[in-house]
């Protein structure tokens, strides 16, 4: 029997905004909700694509990255609430290709690899959504893979927090705060970078007011975002 409040709970995702009503009803016969602890992992790189996330509510976030063999960390994504993930090993039937973490208080919708590849394939909608979004994701990944590339990682990381200021930000008396909790190691895994690096450029933008940082509570307020703008366009030629 279909849950009809979770069918109109996948009628907020983003991309499942377009589906008539019989299609939310067939995803909703194919998932249930989830609710996992802070820091519980959701799947690991080489699990298999059994399932695809879409993020319900809640303040938290759900991390998507992959380790390598010393320990270090590169967090490839932030999924927030309308968002959805996991589903790359879904879609090409291989295993995860990253590691998901919760991080802080978040409901999931879980939805079963079979649901989702049946309601693409009747629903054109569905089809074309998920195109526009893997060519949104495609542009933002080639993006960071060209900065790698040839930015100093100073600008990498003012176009990160940029970025992320776009697109999960709060307003304060304080400044633009990012929505998430951003510990400078976990700054330091969106770049593949070094945690004293991180901390070294962090310290210099405070230094010139720039930002502003919360140790305690890992919190990152933009307190000059014209000025980390200009940071994020790179040095100019013959300075």
């Amino acid at each position: 029997m279909s849950d009809t409040r979770l069918a109109e709970e996948l009628g907020s995702i983003t991309l499942f905004r377009n589906l008539p009503p019989t299609a939310l009803a067939r995803l909703a016969e194919g998932a249930r909700r989830v609710a996992p602890p802070d820091g519980a992992p959701l799947f690991a790189q080489g699990d298999a694509s059994d399932a695809v996330y879409a993020v319900l509510e809640g303040r938290g976030r759900v991390r998507v990255g992959a380790p390598d063999t010393a320990a270090k960390r590169l967090m490839v994504e932030i999924f927030r609430t309308g968002d959805i993930f996991g589903e790359i090993g879904v879609l090409d039937g291989a295993a995860r290709s990253a590691d998901a973490l919760v991080m802080g208080d978040v409901k999931l919708a879980r939805i079963t690899a079979a649901a989702f590849l049946e309601t693409a394939e009747t629903e054109p909608a569905l089809g074309l959504a998920l195109a526009r979004m893997l060519s949104a994701r495609l542009r933002r990944t080639f993006g960071l893979l060209q900065d790698a590339t040839f930015a100093p990682l100073e600008v990498r990381l003012a176009r990160q927090v940029i970025y992320l200021l776009k697109t999960d930000s709060v307003k304060t008396e304080r400044g633009v705060r990012l929505a998430a909790r951003f510990r400078q190691g976990d700054l330091a895994d969106l770049l593949g970078a070094t945690t004293r690096s991180i901390i070294s450029i962090l310290n210099a933008w405070r230094g010139s007011n720039l930002v502003a940082y919360d140790t305690e509570k890992a919190f990152l307020f933009v307190l000059d975002e014209a000025g980390l703008v200009a940071v994020a366009a790179g040095p100019r030629d013959g300075t």
